[in-house]
């Protein structure tokens, strides 16, 4: 026998178990409560059979009126009243289900379905449903009611089977079997409710169909792919109602990211087949058209004007809409302060495709914003930090900020003015810091002055930067140093990945290139860096990531060039099993930036779940002060995965080979 969920039950709403019970017991009540008013229309139905007896005896009387003129007319219009009334109230007795018959006994003596009992139930079922049936059974609450009739208790406990078997098939379990039954003779009455399962339905095959413009559209058949990559119900997966519903509802929210807002189901069907305990999924979805961009339409400003949020927007007039476009914009607005909501919407009519304006709805953040607190990282340790804004400086939506950060390492203040965005979504950021650090026995003490051209979407934007520095640095068991430098840099920041904040392919990465000013710059010097993420996909559940960096600073020697544009590593996110920044360039009792650096990573990771994985993974590298000094450090461990809704979160155990150490490390997202 093969039981077939068609696309309406599967996907139009139905009443839940508990529901449906309850709406049939108080069709319960009624019905008890109907029989003892057929009781009382009984009664009445006999004393009208009498009043038409009597009616009989009137008319009879009313003939002889007719004989006898003394006999007034008034009365005989009376007597005709009452036979039809008497006529009307027998023709209505059937309907009412009445009895002319009198009886010699009461109608509640009629029957003992109709006499108040008390019960309790016991179920026989596996410890997990038994505690679910007494918590969620309606029955189960009328154990105290004084208006339960044995009749009313049959029906409830006919629908506590109903409500089980229900639940049981909503839950995977679709052959199981419930014996229920009443022992009458027990003083309070015992409702017996017996559970057996059964096997579990498992899956046993999927198939997901894909129709309309994204079939033929590169990022359609991306979407495509990772629809196919994150379908949560798999082979000889168990199978559950909640979940066929939330995996048909993801599945449909991933595709209809970005350029494909009216993309809609368009056939689904779940046929379990009870003798093998299988079921057979099939899933038709249709993308509809590519969605084009046709302006933005804000709503909700009132402090600001509604460039700040039309001249981040990436889309020009006409383009295809790109999911993760959409989420950086969106996050965009949310990092800079003014807002402390964002929605977007794009009207799903598919005859706006080809101009579909982006509709999106802001609140406004308060203008000044504090946050403070504690933290702590294998890396530079405990630490607090302390962190103001204010969004609408001078009332003209410039965006002050200063931040006091403080840990073992080092200790930082700095201060920015951002401003408002421009079209093509441009800003400016002026900055000023001041830092001191003391990380593996060099200690630096210098200050900043910059402004940077930025623009794009990334939490790390691209940008082109004018920036003077100056730095005091004592290094341990060797000398002291000065350093100063007017450095112009510019960096690109690139993204191409499935995901957000939670990628499973793609590339992430970053350039970056500058120098030091000739003759303003106590060296010169040019710097480049480089900086690639590759994510690869293998298969459902596996994942393997490469990182590579590499970077170097063209000049004579390092002394003179300020610490900041030199290179150490070991950490986090660089080569772990080593301490953070203790692979560089030995001077005296202290380790010191390098003007090279090559990092390389493997790892692999496979996911038990949809949120966690166990991984393992190689790290090698260094940083060195010529090209030939190269000794790279290894660095060998595992960890654990956690896919969170700020990104990946890791956990590892690494080893260093070049120290002997094993050491704990954890880090969020990806680096820059």
């Amino acid at each position: 026998m093969a039981l077939v969920r068609t696309p309406a039950m599967a996907d139009s709403p139905r009443l839940s178990g508990a529901q449906s019970v309850r709406k049939r017991l108080v069709w319960s009540l009624c019905a008890s409560r109907n029989s003892r008013r057929r009781d009382r229309a009984g009664a009445a139905m006999r004393s009208a059979a009498a009043a038409v007896a009597r009616s009989f005896a009137c008319t009879r009387h009313a003939r002889s009126a007719e004989r006898n003129p003394l006999l007034s007319a008034a009365t005989a219009r009376g007597v005709k009243a009452v036979i039809l009334a008497a006529i009307i109230v027998s023709a209505a007795a059937p309907c009412c289900g009445a009895q002319l018959i009198d009886r010699a006994q009461p109608a509640d003596a009629a029957s003992g379905d109709e006499r108040a009992v008390r019960f309790r139930v016991e179920i026989n079922a596996p410890r997990h449903y038994e505690a679910l049936l007494r918590e969620r059974l309606p029955l189960l609450r009328w154990q105290t009611s004084e208006q339960v009739t044995l009749a009313l208790l049959r029906r409830l406990v006919e629908e506590a089977r109903a409500a089980t078997l229900e639940a049981l098939a909503a839950d995977g379990y679709f052959s199981a079997t419930v014996r229920t039954s009443i022992e009458q003779t027990a003083d309070p009455v015992i409702v017996h409710l017996e559970l057996e399962p059964g096997p579990r339905t498992h899956v046993e095959s999927v198939q997901l169909d894909f129709q309309g413009a994204a079939v033929g559209d590169e990022e359609g058949r991306q979407r495509i792919e990772a629809v196919r990559l994150d379908w949560d119900l798999r082979v000889g997966d168990r199978f559950r109602d909640s979940r066929w519903v939330e995996a048909k509802r993801d599945a449909l929210a991933r595709l209809g990211r970005g350029r494909f807002p009216a993309a809609k189901i368009v056939h689904s069907e779940a046929r379990i087949v009870t003798q093998e305990s299988a079921a057979h999924l099939k899933l038709a979805l249709d993308s509809g058209p590519v969605f084009h961009a046709g302006g933005v339409i804000v709503s909700g400003l009132k402090r600001y004007p509604p460039e700040v949020v039309e001249n981040f927007d990436p889309h020009s007039y006409g383009e295809p809409y790109d999911a993760t476009k959409l989420e950086l914009y969106q996050r965009r607005l949310l990092e800079t302060g003014y807002f402390s909501a964002v929605q977007f919407a794009i009207e799903p009519d598919i005859a706006k495709a080809a101009a579909a304006p982006l509709n999106v709805a802001v609140i406004e953040a308060p203008a000044h914003r504090l946050d403070a607190g504690i933290s702590y990282s294998t890396d530079v340790g405990f630490g607090m930090k302390a962190d103001y804004g204010y969004a609408d400086t001078f009332e003209r939506a410039l965006r002050f900020r200063s931040v006091l950060d403080l840990n073992e390492k080092w200790q930082r203040l700095n201060v920015s003015l951002d401003t408002p965005p421009r079209p093509g979504g441009v800003w400016g950021t002026y900055s000023a810091g001041v830092e001191r650090s003391d990380i593996q026995g060099l200690v630096s003490r210098s200050a900043m002055l910059e402004y940077a051209h930025n623009w794009g979407l990334e939490r790390v934007p691209s940008r082109l930067s004018v920036s003077a520095h100056v730095e005091d640095r004592s290094i341990a068991g060797f000398r002291q140093e000065d350093a100063h430098a007017l450095f112009v840099g510019y960096r690109k920041t690139y993204r191409a990945t499935d995901e957000l904040i939670n990628p499973r392919q793609g590339l992430i990465g970053s350039v970056e290139v500058g120098f030091g000013v000739p003759g303003i710059s106590s060296r010169t010097f040019a710097r480049a860096r480089g900086l690639l993420n590759w994510l690869i996909p293998f298969g459902e559940r596996n994942d393997i990531l490469v990182r590579a960096e590499l970077g170097a600073v063209a000049a004579g020697a390092r002394r003179g060039i300020p610490s900041v544009f030199l290179f150490r590593t070991g950490g986090d996110q660089s080569v772990r099993g080593y301490a953070f920044d203790s692979l560089g360039v030995p001077l005296g009792d202290a380790i010191a930036g390098g003007r090279y650096l090559a990092v390389a990573s493997a790892e692999y990771t496979r996911w038990m779940s949809d949120s966690l994985g166990a991984a393992v993974f190689v790290d090698v590298g260094d940083a060195f002060d010529r090209p030939g000094a190269i000794d790279p450090a290894l660095g060998v461990g595992i960890g654990v995965r956690y896919r969170s809704p700020i990104g990946p979160l890791r956990a590892d155990i690494a080893y260093g080979e070049r120290t002997g150490n094993i050491r704990i490390h954890f880090s969020v997202g990806y680096s820059f």
